[in-house]
């Protein structure tokens, strides 16, 4: 689960520019967009079945985003 103080994708700051601060791709800033949409599902109370898989796909495109430096977050470090 996320912490407490962490928002969601909504309220939290939009990156519209990757690491390097070039402008993002559409489909890097759908890249975003699913990365976002699974941490905002795993901020709520989930069987853990849904929570073990969600956080399994979440891995994959957490390592996506950060191939492509569009962000640089540890997840572990954020409750995740």
């Amino acid at each position: 689960m996320l912490k407490a103080n962490s928002a969601p994708a909504a309220a939290r700051n939009e990156y519209p520019t990757d690491l390097l601060a070039r402008p993002l791709t559409s489909e890097e800033q759908a890249i975003v967009g699913i990365y976002d949409a699974l941490r905002d599902v795993l901020a709520g109370d989930l069987p853990p079945c849904a929570t073990s898989n969600l956080r399994a796909a979440l891995a994959a495109v957490a390592v996506t985003v950060t191939d492509l430096g569009l962000r640089y977050e540890h997840l572990l470090d954020e409750g995740v």
